[in-house]
């Protein structure tokens, strides 16, 4: 028997009405503005590029603007320097239609937001949320919102095959980034044999593994490490041993000159914990608001809690923005409120 490749899979794919609905905004408009959430990740970042590229390949302008830079670690997605840094001095270009990437809410574009509802405004925009998060009905029904994929690059390479599209090394990479890093290196509850097939199809492609793991696992500073060694000294758990929890004040994040992206992953290394079931992460910002994000093992379903406090995300992996309150006051009310919730 000779084994097809992982690219022969996906040669044709049955139709789906999100894939057509996204193929039909496409093909009706000329200019695009993709943009994605405050500190952007490599789900968001690999999700804009692949679909930059997909656009420029068929003649279509479009502008990748975000409000936050690019982490250094996820540079790798856009070696042409086409994400470009929101500059509130100079008005944003104009575009029939605004992609937001890996999120369906507009207050996590920050103060990019108001722009951007402006534009859409004087020019009768379309503003299309392109996004994989748990969702309300309302939201479906207006936008491209696929619940079942583990990330963008998914949702992405399988419309990209279903249209027929070429799929360059540019774009193969920056898909393989985002399905990498927001399943966790595929240790996330949300991946699955398309998850590794998709990845596999994309290696073929020319992707190599190790050069992305190594960029983005290997590239930490000496001052992140440490910081990472001092929180992992205060780690704090509730009398139960369910919940385990750490705090970052905007004290601590100066004293090892550590930004938040830095400490965006800090979160995963309470589910190290045997007895825990769910790992929460505090993290004050400079602004006062504090960021919270919460992990579960799988047995406990976090997302209505973190709907309840006004966040969103997966059911076992989701974060809120908390601006009422000093670090103290939050973590005491989200405990109070995490320990009845489990």
């Amino acid at each position: 028997m000779i084994l097809k490749s992982a690219k022969q899979r996906f040669e044709k794919l049955e139709e789906h009405p999100l894939w057509e609905r996204l193929n039909d905004i496409i093909q009706a408009h000329h200019s695009f503005i993709i943009t994605t959430h405050m500190l952007p990740d490599g789900d968001g970042l690999g999700g804009e590029i692949a679909m930059a590229s997909y656009l420029k390949q068929i003649g279509k302008e479009c502008h990748i603007i975000n409000v936050d830079p690019t982490p250094e670690k996820f540079s790798i997605v856009d070696p042409d320097f086409e994400i470009k840094q929101w500059n509130p001095q100079k008005p944003l270009p104009k575009a029939h239609v605004i992609f937001a990437i890996d999120v369906n809410d507009w207050k996590r574009m920050g103060p990019l937001a108001m722009p951007l509802a402006q534009l859409k405004e004087q020019l009768k925009a379309k503003s299309i949320f392109i996004d994989h998060h748990i969702a309300d009905e309302k939201l479906k029904q207006e936008h491209i919102i696929d619940e079942r994929t583990s990330s963008m690059g998914e949702f992405l390479f399988q419309f990209f095959k279903y249209i027929e599209a070429e799929i360059t090394f540019k774009m193969a990479l920056a898909m393989y980034v985002s399905i990498f890093t927001d399943t966790n290196a595929f240790r996330h509850r949300k991946t699955t044999a398309l998850s590794h097939a998709i990845c596999a199809a994309l290696v073929e492609t020319g992707v190599n593994p190790a050069f992305v793991t190594k960029q983005v696992h290997q590239t930490r500073s000496l001052s992140e490490v440490r910081l990472l060694g001092e929180v992992l000294k205060t780690v704090q758990t509730t009398p139960d041993g369910k919940i385990a929890w750490i705090e970052i004040s905007q004290a601590l994040q100066k004293k090892y000159g550590a930004t938040s992206e830095e400490t965006q992953g800090v979160v995963d290394y309470l589910l190290a914990l045997k007895e825990i079931e769910v790992g929460i992460f505090f993290r004050e910002e400079p602004d006062g608001t504090i960021a919270v994000s919460f992990r579960s093992k799988g047995n406990v379903e976090i997302y209505p809690l973190v709907k309840k406090l006004g966040g969103g995300g997966h059911a076992y992996e989701a974060g809120v923005l908390i601006r009422k309150g000093t670090l103290q006051e939050v973590v005491q009310r989200v405990l109070a409120e995490a320990q009845k919730f489990i």
